[in-house]
């Protein structure tokens, strides 16, 4: 057996706690092999050392057949390792295809035509379209993650890390990434799939690790294992499945858009003539491929955009005048798709953080003055609320994992009489339990009297979590009869146009 990457022995400590302790991991070449565990299991720390992002502190590394030891992520590079991190490494103000080729122009006399050339060619390889002279500040985070992966090929990259990468793609797309990423490994690439998503595990990799607590816990080979047994490994016991035999009784009308037209970045209708209601106790899923408007249309009830025609009544009172901070003091909360971008600072603390947006309001505001005390506080319930693991609230929100912060904000979307919640892929990076935890609090909300819009490319989350699910398709919001809410096939269909 031809191993690509041995890893053997690693540990790495931070401080008093041990991120790693010990971990084993063997990958074949040629194999599409898959590292799961829950958020803060290791699995970003353990692709981190093999990429040269950090140092083991104990252990060692083969890399198709060498010892090595990464002082550095190029060095990593130059030894044919890629990875593509949560965190997407995209500059806004530069073009799609500068960032395709930063730090690898591979000389001082940069040829565009010839990159160009290249780099289309690539994109056609794996099945993706780019505008290359457009800046990547129009990309949407689908399209970033598919420029991060083009990224690897044109480095050249053997052993490709993909660290939960099809989080913000459609079910299309993903399945078109798996199909490139299929033909890679025939073609002798070596793929590490870092993912929370079980049904990829089982239908696209060979083997499986599962990682929990910081310590390799099994091995197993695809083919000898299901979803059950690698949820309980995974969590280290039974998944117990949510009560789902008490249907929703709606109550009344807190969001009602009627005719909304708005406009999209380049002027073309993004949203065209939508109608929706969402009532109380109602958890209403939005499926559609990236791009179909959802966006558009959750930034236009946060208040974000301006609308063009039609009405909208939050709460029984017409909105379209009020700004996103009226909104917000009416009971609107907000899981917003890019936390990065959109829902965290990273550099500030986490208490900081826990009234972002919300520091206009009480206990977070006393007399038109911030009170750090009672700041602290909140803060510490938001972080326990769905058991956001941390060093401490005065620790910059960037010492938590991607699946924790997204723990925090998600529980701070359910504080403070949260009325209309606004929720775009809450599950975004999250593992079994932390899914599970964050779609109950949801439901929890909304049984209280509250509303919940959810936005998410995963068909079968949705169908799963909501109480009915309608799709859009190229501006437009498209109803399934009522008998097929929750069809996986009829809603599939409108997903793409189709009656």
């Amino acid at each position: 057996m031809s191993f690509a990457v041995r890893l053997l022995g690693i540990t790495k400590r931070f401080g008093t706690v041990t991120a790693l302790d010990r971990v084993d991991l063997e990958v074949e070449q040629g194999a599409i092999h898959a590292l799961v565990g829950e958020n803060g299991a290791g699995k970003t720390t353990l692709m981190r050392v093999l990429y040269g992002a950090i140092a083991a502190d104990e252990g060692s590394m083969e890399v198709e057949g060498n010892t090595v030891r990464f002082g550095t992520s190029r060095e990593a590079i130059e030894a044919g390792v890629g990875m593509v991190s949560q965190h997407y490494g995209i500059i806004p103000e530069l073009t799609c295809l500068q960032n395709l080729i930063l730090g690898a122009e591979g000389g001082l006399v940069l040829k565009n035509k010839v990159a160009e050339e290249r780099a289309q060619s690539l994109a056609a390889r794996m099945g993706f379209t780019f505008d290359w002279h457009a800046e990547a500040s129009t990309l949407s985070p689908a399209g970033a993650q598919k420029l991060e992966i083009l990224k690897l090929l044109w480095r050249n990259a053997r052993i490709m890390i993909l660290d939960e990468p099809t989080a913000m793609l459609s079910p299309a797309d993903a399945a078109a990434l798996f199909e490139s990423l299929h033909r890679l490994a025939n073609e002798g690439a070596t793929i590490i799939l870092v993912t929370h998503r079980l049904p990829e595990v089982l239908d696209h990799c060979s083997r499986v690790t599962v990682l929990r607590g910081g310590r390799r816990i099994d091995e197993k080979l695809v083919v000898d294992t299901n979803g059950n047994e690698l949820a309980t490994l995974i969590v280290g016991e039974a998944i117990v499945e949510p009560d789902r035999s008490q249907p929703f009784e709606p109550g009344t009308t807190l969001l009602q858009i009627t005719g909304l037209v708005v406009k999209g970045d380049h002027g073309e209708q993004a949203l065209k003539e939508v109608n929706l209601t969402l009532r109380s106790g109602e958890v209403l899923g939005i499926a559609g491929v990236d791009g179909s408007g959802q966006r558009e249309l959750f930034e236009a009830i946060a208040g974000l955009v301006q609308t063009q025609h039609g009405s909208m009544q939050m709460l029984g009172s017409d909105c379209l005048s009020w700004d996103a901070a009226e909104r917000i003091r009416n009971g609107l909360r907000l899981i917003p798709e890019d936390r990065h971008a959109q829902g965290v600072v990273e550099d500030w603390s986490l208490d900081e953080n826990a009234a972002l947006g919300l520091q206009r309001l009480a206990p977070f505001a006393n007399k038109g003055r911030v009170d750090g005390k009672a700041r602290f506080e909140m803060a510490e319930q938001i972080a326990d609320r769905f058991k956001t693991k941390r060093g401490g609230l005065k620790l910059p929100m960037s010492s938590l994992s991607g699946g924790n912060q997204q723990r925090f904000v998600a529980a701070r979307a359910l504080c403070l009489n949260a009325k209309l919640i606004l929720a775009f892929q809450p599950a975004r990076g999250l593992d079994i339990k932390g899914t599970q935890q964050v779609y109950d609090g949801i439901r929890e909300a909304c049984r209280n009297g509250s509303a919940a819009l959810v936005v998410s490319f995963d068909l079968d989350e949705l169908l799963e979590q909501c109480d009915r699910v309608v799709a859009m398709n190229n501006g437009k919001l498209l109803e399934p009869r009522a008998q097929d809410s929750l069809d996986r096939d009829a809603i599939g269909r409108l997903m793409v146009g189709a009656q």
